[in-house]
């Protein structure tokens, strides 16, 4: 049996979709990845995975990278011939999802993982966007469903409603399956202990304005010039082809003028997690579901993030976190203001947290209802 996975990135396989890889290698599958550099990744051959090179993504609005996007996953599907393949993002499941309906090819996986701005964004450029975008979706993931057919898994269940609502899937041929999973041995409950030095207040993501990260160096601001003893840590680097992204200057200005210290790239999340009082998310993205919230929250550390789809599915408000309202600096000021001085409730949060990723979220679940649907939709081929 040839599965072929196809995503964004190398980086986001180590940490998104490793566990899934181990359980699809365990079935006896042949596991074919493509995405950039995955063919010159020794990591992979060590593993007895086949890597298969895509370009590098690039910037949306750069049409000669997207088609060529495109055209190599043509390549590699026909050069490869998978028994079954399952695109990840919106964007690799919208290209997949193109050259498989062309093709005529299936058994086809798709997980939606958040719809970024595609649904939410304002302005006339959207709209625009959004009207030739959203048929181009309905012949991607659309199709006949015998034999196998197309298959779309998705993090959250108002990204799965939005797009029946839209009439570009059915209802029947979706499921929802929350976030890639947790590995809950490394990300282990780690009680905070209080130090005499300044608790950490974090922020990790990538550096995307829709992630909040604005609202989360404001907030900063505020509490400093009101006296609040803290440390404001962010997490991540810039993108410099992505248009959303913080500039390098924005970040280290900050950084320079202490109101936050920009750690960069961290390679060791249990660490940070750890010494953190606890994690802070203002993201208004889009997301699917938030892989560090769940990650925060299997280490025990309370949450405050965005009442926004993918968001609220990692944290329900007042049992293991706190919503806010998004792109508002002052609520989100005096929430973190109000959860450090409320030990109690940060300890109630944070056992309630890894209480619901042991339930929900931990990997093994997430990767065995994964499991489950390709079994379904090989059965039907």
């Amino acid at each position: 049996m040839k599965f072929m996975m196809i995503l964004n990135d190398i980086d986001w396989f180590w940490s998104h979709r490793l566990p899934l890889a181990k359980a699809i290698l365990n079935k006896g599958w042949d596991l074919n990845l493509a995405t950039h550099n995955a063919d010159k990744d020794q990591k992979l051959r060590d593993m007895n995975v086949i890597g298969w090179a895509l370009p590098k993504h690039g910037r949306g609005s750069d049409i000669i990278n997207q088609f060529a996007l495109m055209l190599g996953i043509y390549k590699n599907i026909k050069q490869c011939q998978p028994d079954i393949i399952h695109a990840i993002t919106i964007r690799y499941a919208f290209y997949a999802g193109l050259v498989t309906r062309i093709m005529g090819y299936k058994p086809v996986v798709f997980t939606v993982a958040g719809l970024g701005s595609l649904y939410t964004a304002p302005g006339f450029k959207m709209k625009l966007l959004r009207a030739i975008i959203l048929p181009l979706l309905r012949f991607a993931f659309g199709g006949s469903t015998k034999n196998g057919g197309k298959f779309i898994i998705f993090q959250n269940p108002d990204d799965q409603q939005a797009m029946i609502s839209t009439n570009i899937v059915k209802i029947e041929n979706t499921a929802v399956i929350r976030g890639s999973g947790v590995d809950i041995t490394e990300f282990s409950y780690a009680s905070y202990e209080e130090t005499e030095e300044l608790p950490i207040i974090l922020f990790t993501s990538r550096l995307l304005k829709e992630k909040g990260i604005e609202d989360f160096i404001e907030a900063a601001r505020i509490l400093k010039l009101e006296g609040v003893q803290a440390r404001f840590q962010v997490a991540g680097d810039v993108y410099a082809d992505n248009a959303r992204s913080m500039t390098r200057g924005a970040m280290q200005a900050a950084h320079d003028t202490h109101v936050i210290e920009w750690l960069g790239q961290v390679s060791d999340m249990p660490d940070l997690l750890r010494r953190s009082m606890m994690v802070v998310l203002p993201s208004y993205y889009g997301e699917g579901v938030p892989k560090v919230l769940l990650e925060a929250a299997a280490m025990g550390r309370p949450i405050i993030t965005c009442d926004a789809p993918g968001c609220r599915e990692a944290v329900k408000h007042d049992v293991n976190g706190v919503l806010v309202a998004p792109q508002n600096a002052v609520e989100l000021a005096r929430e973190i203001k109000a959860l450090m001085q409320d030990s109690e409730r940060r300890f109630r949060y944070g056992a309630a947290g890894r209480a619901r990723v042991e339930k929900d979220f931990h990997a093994d679940f997430v990767v065995q209802k994964t499991m489950d649907a390709y079994i379904n939709l090989l059965s039907k081929a």
